[in-house]
């Protein structure tokens, strides 16, 4: 079984090969059906958000986890345990570690990458 840093690289690799986004609400739903896909293929753990913080299990960005961007109303900026992902109305992603804001990835939407 692969560890949870492989799962994230094999996330991320289907994330760039998946076709670009134009809108935040497709973007957050390419993020969410590319992790829970290779989790479910991958993890052995199932699907269950309310034991996210000890399953062991990757989860994509919760609605909760929501943070505006200021001087940005096309930005939204979703907190994770070791990472922000950042969506753009263009349907741009991004996403940088946590602490050091260092890029693990960036796709451009449709229109563009605009962070």
């Amino acid at each position: 079984m692969p560890t949870k840093q492989e799962r994230f690289a094999i996330f991320l690799e289907r994330l760039a090969s998946a076709p670009a986004a134009s809108s935040m609400e497709e973007a957050f739903d390419l993020i969410a059906q590319a992790l829970n896909a290779v989790e479910n293929e991958f993890s052995g753990v199932p699907y269950a958000p309310d034991e996210h913080l000890n399953d062991g299990r990757m989860y994509p960005p919760q609605a909760d986890a929501a943070r505006k961007v200021d001087g940005r109303p096309d930005l939204i900026r979703y907190r994770s345990r070791g990472h922000n992902t950042w969506i753009s109305a263009t349907g741009a992603i991004l996403i940088t570690t946590v602490p050091g804001h260092q890029v693990v990835f960036e796709k451009p939407g449709t229109n563009g990458l605009d962070f």
